[in-house]
């Protein structure tokens, strides 16, 4: 098979370089005419060398204009005399047609076609006109398809490149935030520090080998945020209370991969510090009416607004930007931000809806 692969490429180059599909197509044109008018010429002779004239004629207009015309034009700002240019380069070959048949046939074209010289001239150069201007159609719709595909291509890498970075940028901003809590627990309670470091490890395996995709299914990204609670229940102990509850519907669901993580991040980034009463941070997720619904709440301090803090920042300036790109007119994002707490809304329809 990897054979059979090489082979065609290396006759597609073949034919690429040397130009040899377009041998094959005169060839291929020139027999079809004479098929089509041998019955009108008793001298095979004749036939062979009138048909010889026009496929010469006809090649002649195509190739002139395609590789001379045009591309002089365009550096001008003359392009508009492309279509006067076509018809006399017509006419010029039509009388090289007309003179060179004559010749080669050493007789009366007149007489031999039982026409004017005004209709043989016509009809020579309806064939110029109307051959050269269907290749030129042709061959500017095939490099305009070609030009589309090459956009849509680069389009198509520009935007990977920019989600891979956003994606990378979520993966040091996490570290940072999980390395800053081992270090506090390290001399508060060792124990616990060495338990969030095993946590943390099962985090960056999810990271390394299973998030390397475009999408994931959902139950892994549900996973991926519950060992993240379990890393923060650790670090934050009894002041905490973390509520996670799971829809319905979610079985049979796919997403981009730590869409959902920079969210949660900012519930715990932003969490209050009450003594006398409960920090809350409530996560629900489910599936309902074609929309993946996914909803964060975190209580918090009365201080300046998260909103206004976090429109710099790393996490939720790049999902913003991620939900742009990978779901466009299929997510809604709702912020309320209150006294004394955060609220989060993401709904984002089924691509199958």
């Amino acid at each position: 098979m990897e054979r059979a692969l090489e082979f065609l490429n290396n006759l597609g180059s073949l034919f690429g370089r040397y130009k040899i599909h377009h041998i094959l197509f005169w060839i291929a044109y020139f027999v079809f005419w004479v098929s089509v008018y041998q019955n009108l010429y008793k001298d095979i002779n004749q036939l062979f060398l009138i048909t010889g004239f026009y496929t010469v004629s006809n090649a002649g207009v195509y190739y002139i204009s395609q590789y001379v015309l045009i591309p002089h034009l365009r550096k001008t700002k003359f392009s508009i005399l492309f279509l006067p240019a076509f018809f006399i380069l017509s006419a010029l070959c039509s009388l090289f047609m007309k003179i060179g048949i004559s010749l080669a046939l050493s007789m009366n074209l007149e007489e031999f076609f039982q026409a004017t010289s005004l209709q043989i001239f016509f009809v020579y150069f309806s064939s110029n006109v109307f051959t050269g201007g269907i290749l030129l159609a042709s061959k500017g719709y095939l490099e305009n398809r070609k030009t589309v595909r090459q956009n849509e291509l680069r389009e198509k890498e520009r935007i990977e490149s920019e989600l891979n970075f956003l994606k990378s940028q979520v993966n040091p901003h996490f570290l940072f935030n999980a390395i800053n809590s081992v270090y506090v627990l390290i001399r508060i309670d060792p124990d616990k520090a060495s338990e969030t470091l095993i946590k943390l490890s099962n985090l960056l395996r999810s990271q390394l080998y299973e998030f390397t995709t475009d999408s994931i299914d959902i139950q892994q990204e549900l996973e991926y945020l519950e060992n993240y609670i379990e890393l923060e229940k650790i670090r934050k102990g009894e002041r905490l209370k973390v509520v996670f509850e799971k829809g319905e519907g979610l079985e049979d669901f796919s997403i981009a991969p730590l869409l959902l993580i920079p969210f949660l991040e900012n519930c715990f980034k932003h969490l209050s510090s009450h003594t006398d009463q409960e920090n809350q941070v409530k996560v629900k997720i489910g599936f309902y009416h074609g929309r993946l619904s996914a909803y964060f709440f975190n209580t918090k301090d009365n201080q300046k607004k998260v909103v206004d803090s976090i429109k710099g920042g790393i996490g939720l300036k790049n999902i913003r930007r991620r939900l742009e790109i990978l779901y466009p007119k299929r997510h809604t994002l709702e912020i309320k931000d209150q006294p004394d707490s955060f609220e989060v809304k993401l709904e984002i329809k089924n691509n199958e809806d």
